[in-house]
């Protein structure tokens, strides 16, 4: 959150795009949930790579407090995550 406030201030015609891989479980300290908050108006897109057979869901919980499209890592292809990137953009 800091590296875009930082980027704003900065430039603030910049349209960030927030791009997150992640199986959602937290490995830092601080709230997850205060982070999103404070991102909630910025583009996002969450790679969701959790894998084996019990799943949690929360990374896509974290798509949807950022608001953001949540893309499944095994249903991606590296040229499919550049086009999905491309699309948040013309979003945002």
């Amino acid at each position: 959150a800091e590296v875009l406030r930082v980027e704003r201030l900065r430039d603030p015609a910049r349209r960030p795009l927030l791009v997150v891989v992640t199986d959602g479980r937290a490995t830092h300290g601080g709230d997850p949930a205060r982070a999103a908050a404070l991102l909630a108006d910025v583009a996002s897109v969450v790679v969701d790579c959790e894998s084996g057979p019990v799943r949690l869901g929360l990374a896509g919980r974290l798509g949807e407090r950022l608001g953001g499209e949540v893309v499944r890592l095994d249903d991606l292809a590296a040229d499919s995550l550049a086009g999905v990137v491309r699309n948040a953009r013309k979003v945002a």
